[in-house]
């Protein structure tokens, strides 16, 4: 079962007031402020956008929203006022095409650490199935993982060591990866075909989903974070019940059907949602990759897990 975490906030050198109102500057500028999207990370605080707004001709009284559209247009026919943050997205035609050279190195790191945790977390468990530690419970590895990941979530690169953070990742994968171990042995005992089955599934469920993302509108994916987190509320739900109910029990194979095949279909949506969660957060400044990294870590990690009892059952059959 995934588990939900928190982002800690981006500081700007602005601060918000208390309201979301706009008020005046001494440069012509308005502070508006704006509250990101809401991440699994937790909320983050608000974030200020500054905005251009142009001052009246005489005595340099502040206009209205209302008179700014009524503005005439400039001599060289282009409007008399810089678009809103949210007419620049609705203009956008897909999330691609707004990128920036920023976002883009800020993805190119983020996915770097991505196949650097999944190199880790392989590793960790051919190592696991070579020695005794194949024989651990994966509880016990599993519960171990969440002490670094704790320690993640409540660090951040301004304060913290980036050489500490990079080792708790790296701890974190690793036990994630020893954690598999035990199926990995039962699935290579099936047939040794099934693990690059599942591997490759995965990769291309994963890359389908990053891609539809970005040439889907900017800010179209957040919008399945509520249903995503009334999902997640679900599967927890059902992974519960799931221990008190015997396996003879007629309500187990319904439980069972719903974590597999719901925490397929939830984790592959939730793809396409934190990819444009990690460009949103990315333009209101968190520019945290490792954090970034682990939402995308999780969901390739639950997605494998499920492809590969999918295809062990198909070969059970």
């Amino acid at each position: 079962m995934s588990f939900m975490f928190g982002v800690r906030a981006a500081r700007l050198s602005l601060r918000c007031p208390t309201g979301p109102a706009s008020r005046p500057s001494s440069m012509g500028h308005s502070l508006r402020c704006y509250s990101s999207r809401p991440s699994r990370f937790g909320n983050k605080k608000r974030t200020q956008v500054l905005e251009q707004e142009p001052e009246a001709a005489r005595g340099g009284d502040w206009v209205s929203q209302s008179q700014v559209k009524e503005a005439p247009p400039t001599a060289a026919g282009a409007p008399a006022t810089f678009p809103s943050y949210e007419q620049r997205q609705q203009q956008a035609g897909s999330q691609y095409e707004s990128l920036s050279d920023g976002v883009v190195a800020h993805m190119r790191r983020v996915y770097a650490t991505l196949a650097t945790g999944i190199g880790i977390s392989a590793a960790a468990s051919v190592t696991a199935m070579a020695t005794p530690l194949g024989l651990v419970h994966p509880l016990i590895p599993g519960l171990g993982a969440m002490v670094p990941l704790l320690g993640l979530m409540y660090t951040s690169k301004h304060t913290h060591s980036q050489t500490l953070r990079a080792g708790l990742f790296a701890a974190f994968t690793g036990l994630s990866g020893w954690a598999m171990a035990p199926l990995l042995l039962v699935a290579l005992k099936v047939s040794p075909a099934i693990v690059p089955q599942a591997l490759a599934i995965t990769t291309g469920l994963f890359g389908t989903m990053t891609a539809l993302s970005l040439f889907a509108k900017p800010g179209s994916m957040l919008r399945l974070g509520v249903p995503l987190g009334a999902g997640m509320l679900m599967l927890l739900g059902c992974g519960v019940a799931g221990m008190f109910v015997p396996v003879t029990s007629a309500w187990y194979p319904l439980l069972h059907s719903i974590n597999l095949y719901g925490g397929l279909g939830i984790f592959t949506l939730y793809i396409a949602y934190d990819t444009q969660n990690m460009i949103n957060e990315y333009e209101m400044g968190e520019d945290d990759h490792l954090k970034h990294a682990v939402d995308l870590f999780i969901n390739f990690k639950v997605i494998f897990q499920r492809v590969l009892l999918l295809l062990m059952g198909r070969s059970d059959d």
